[in-house]
Parts: C-alpha cells; sequence; structure tokens
C-alpha cells in the first residue's frame, strides 16, 4: 500500500500514482514570504519572479549546501501524512545558506520525492522507465527541470502544452465526437514536444547520495508528528 492504482481511461490500462505533496505551493509561500524583493525585480525586468529566483540558484550545488529540506514524502498510502514543514541543517553563513540556496533545496526536494515515487511504480509494474514527460506549471522553469533529471537519471521531455489534464480532457472529448478512435491515437496525432532535457550521470550519483541522508532526516521528522510534537504539512482524512 505504497503507491495507489486507478483504472484508467484507456481501456486495460491502471495507473499508478505516486503523488509529491504542495511542492508547488511550497515554492509560492517560499516567494511570498521571503522574496518581495526578487519579485519587485522581476517585475521591472518583465520575467516572472520564479525565473529569477531560478537565475539565482541555478549555480547552486547538489545538496544546496548540506540544507535538507522537509516537505513532500514519498508516497506511502498505508500511512498517508507528511512531516511538519522544515529546513535542517542551515548555515549562519549567509553566503552559502541564503535565498538562493532555500530555493535549491525546495526544488530538490520534490524531484527526491518525484524519483522514489517513479522507482515504487516502475518496481510494481516490472517495467524499466527510459524517460519521463514533465508537465504542469512548474514545468515552466528550466532549472527544475533539469534537477528532476539529474535526480531520477533520465531524460524528461517538456510538452508544447504543459496543461496535460486540460488537454488530455479535450481530448478525450474528440474521441467522444469521433474525430480520434482512442485517446492512444489522439496523443500519438496532437501531443508537440518543446524540449529535452538530458540528466548530469556524475550529479546522479550525488542524488543517490543525497536520497540517502534525505531519507534519514525525514524519518524522525516524521516521527515528531506521530507523537503530536509538531504538526503535519498534510495527513490523510481518518489519521
Amino acid at each position: 500500500m505504497r503507491i495507489r492504482i486507478n483504472p484508467h481511461v484507456v481501456p486495460g490500462v491502471s495507473q499508478a500514482e505516486g503523488i509529491a505533496f504542495m511542492v508547488g505551493m511550497t515554492t509560492r509561500w517560499f516567494r511570498d514570504a521571503f522574496c518581495q524583493e526578487e519579485m519587485r525585480i522581476a517585475k521591472e525586468r518583465g520575467i516572472d519572479a520564479y525565473a529569477l529566483l531560478e537565475e539565482e540558484s541555478a549555480k547552486v550545488p547538489v545538496g544546496a549546501n548540506g540544507i535538507i529540506p522537509i516537505f513532500s514524502d514519498v508516497m506511502n498510502l498505508g500511512s498517508w501524512y507528511h512531516a511538519a514543514p522544515s529546513l535542517l541543517n542551515l548555515s549562519l553563513d549567509a553566503s552559502q545558506c541564503g535565498k538562493p540556496q532555500i530555493f535549491h533545496a525546495i526544488q530538490e526536494n520534490a524531484a527526491i520525492v518525484a524519483a522514489e515515487n517513479l522507482n515504487l511504480a516502475a518496481n510494481l509494474a516490472g517495467v524499466s522507465l527510459d524517460e519521463l514527460v514533465f508537465a504542469g506549471g512548474a514545468s515552466k522553469g528550466k532549472l527544475w527541470g533539469q534537477i528532476l533529471a539529474d535526480a531520477v537519471g533520465l531524460p524528461v521531455k517538456v510538452p508544447e502544452v504543459t496543461e496535460a489534464t486540460a488537454f488530455a480532457a479535450g481530448l478525450a472529448a474528440w474521441v467522444g465526437l469521433g474525430v480520434y478512435a482512442s485517446l492512444p491515437e489522439a496523443a500519438d496525432a496532437t501531443v508537440r514536444w518543446s524540449r529535452r532535457i538530458e540528466p548530469d550521470l556524475h550529479k546522479h550519483t550525488l542524488y543517490n547520495e543525497l536520497t540517502d541522508r534525505w531519507r534519514e532526516a525525514y524519518a524522525p521528522q516524521r516521527a515528531l508528528v506521530g507523537r503530536n510534537v509538531t504538526q503535519s504539512m498534510w495527513k490523510a482524512p481518518g489519521l
């Protein structure tokens, strides 16, 4: 009961779902709580504030100078709750532990959880993955896609239409109207790719090591929630 299995809209196919919770909300919280200056500068430059934050954090090394992000956990449907939102192992050296490093760590948390969830799903299905599709709002960022590719160790493709759910709903309507015979046919005919991100395999090795440390750090933080010392970022109803 680690991941959730759902019936797929395509007949005969099931979906193995591993959720990384609130990763977009975490970046929004960080932007809104701490990055008023970056938001002002981004507005003057006519760019998105997240793009500026990624510019500033692009030179941060793997592991964000030791910061361990405690936000979303790996999927665990049988015991579904997260630790309290936290940042561990902060330094008082502002040049080594500032906004670029923290923003980088937040994106790394999401990528680590995605890699772990993908491993769970692939092992359950008995398949080997050779590439990923990265869609949704997070895929607009250049750095986040690269961090994901490096953490997973696989190429990442970004579609031209990143709002995948809405796009697929439109394809389903076309199938219902008889424009296409099936959803796979509709997807093959309409989906186009905007870019492909290749992984840095040296960084992938570093992310494997970082994931081991992250697991060790996350477990006791989650246990504090179980003892009612801290408050979970999210907890399934009934727990």
